[in-house]
């Protein structure tokens, strides 16, 4: 096995997790529930940026910040948007 291999395995076992958490997050909450976790992982974002201690500006760990920025913006919109659409359609 290379190495490769094992970190595609390992991407796809980490994405199934993430769409069965997804999955489970829908149904148990609604679309309110999945607007709302988007605004947290948002939140938690902005405040991982805003952190002042760090005295390199540009730290690796800052690299996934942005992609989960865009995660947790797509969240909002389509959970309360799907909530809106339940609640006014």
């Amino acid at each position: 096995m290379s190495g490769r291999y094992v970190v595609n395995l390992i991407a796809v076992i980490g994405w199934l997790i993430a769409a069965v958490f997804a999955y489970a997050f829908l149904e148990l909450f609604g679309y309110f529930g999945v607007g709302f976790y988007g605004l947290l992982l948002l939140f938690i974002c902005m405040q991982v940026e805003l952190e002042p201690d760090d005295p390199v500006p540009h730290h690796p760990r800052w690299l996934g910040v942005g992609f989960f920025k865009i995660l947790g913006v797509g969240l909002i919109v389509i959970g309360f948007g799907g909530f809106l659409h339940l609640q006014l359609g």
